[in-house]
């Protein structure tokens, strides 16, 4: 007489119960995470490119109103405005030479040798010490290690590195994508022109000094958008065809980051696709009354 088998399944216990529920559980959490963190991401870098921008922009004023209180106080003829004070000797020694906007720091490496170089700079340039920023930079002569303003990196034949730095100004976008379609390279430090006459330097030669001093922020952590009529955003994507006759290539021996490219103008990966970062030109302004010598 054949006899029949029966199988039974274990019933549950509280301790299956309980690890099913803990499963569940971290899923869940994960999945919160995964909503918040993104918004906290967003939280932290706006914070932290807001003060660096605040910053940025503090360092800038101060060196433009020393800037202007230097060029009002030095001895020069009543007829020199910021262009003559600039071929005059004695004010590139003293006051500000843009020949030292750029620094080889493989020929004056951080530390003793950098502080003493700095202390013998004029009065101007140790100015613009901090907001100076560090790059490794492709030349045609290999790759430099350099501190320098931001900007774009320009030849010079008169600049001890070879290297000064000119400032792009973005007059046009392409409307559709956002890419820069009119740029103009301005100097870091400049004459305020007269009002409604770009290139008119009139305001030193009228007892007033004013200087202009420009400053590109880029952000690190935020890309940019161009926004449309209808409100909706856009990623700028980097242009790799930028660029002019006397503009090297860099900063950046690999083209990325906040100020990376032949223009400085920066580049970031954002879902596979170069972007620009966030970016804004810091224009600090200062006038001071002259001391003419007449």
């Amino acid at each position: 007489m054949a006899s029949g088998l029966t199988t039974t399944r274990p019933a549950k216990g509280p301790t299956t119960r309980r690890s099913e529920a803990d499963a569940s559980r971290a899923g869940g959490v994960a999945v919160e995470f995964a909503l918040i963190s993104l918004s906290l991401y967003l939280v932290l870098a706006g914070m932290l490119s807001l003060g660096r921008w605040m910053a940025v922009s503090q360092a800038a004023q101060d060196a433009a109103r020393f800037a202007a209180r230097e060029f009002a106080l030095y001895p020069l003829p009543a007829e020199f405005g910021f262009q003559e004070a600039l071929a005059e000797p004695g004010f590139r020694g003293a006051v500000y030479n843009p020949d030292y906007v750029v620094v080889d720091l493989e020929a004056t490496p951080p530390g003793p040798a950098l502080e003493t170089f700095f202390a013998e700079m004029p009065v101007v340039n140790q100015a613009l010490r901090p907001l100076m920023i560090t790059s490794k930079v492709v030349t045609p002569s290999g790759t430099r290690r350099l501190l320098h303003m931001p900007g774009a990196l320009v030849d010079s034949s008169t600049s001890p590195t070879g290297l000064s730095v000119l400032v792009p100004r973005i007059l046009e976008r392409d409307p559709i994508t956002g890419q820069e379609t009119s740029i103009e390279l301005a100097p870091v430090l400049e004459e305020v022109a007269r009002s409604g006459q770009p290139g008119a330097f009139a305001l030193s030669r009228g007892g007033i000094a004013g200087i202009r001093l420009n400053v590109p922020f880029q952000a690190a952590a935020l890309t940019a958008y161009l926004i449309s009529d209808g409100g909706e955003g856009r990623a700028i994507k980097a242009s790799t065809n930028l660029g002019g006759t006397n503009v090297i290539v860099g900063p950046g021996p690999d083209g990325a980051g906040p100020y990376a490219g032949s223009l400085g103008l920066g580049s970031q990966e954002a879902l596979g696709t170069s972007v620009r970062p966030f970016r804004r030109l810091v224009a600090a302004q200062a006038l001071f009354r002259r001391e003419l010598i007449l």
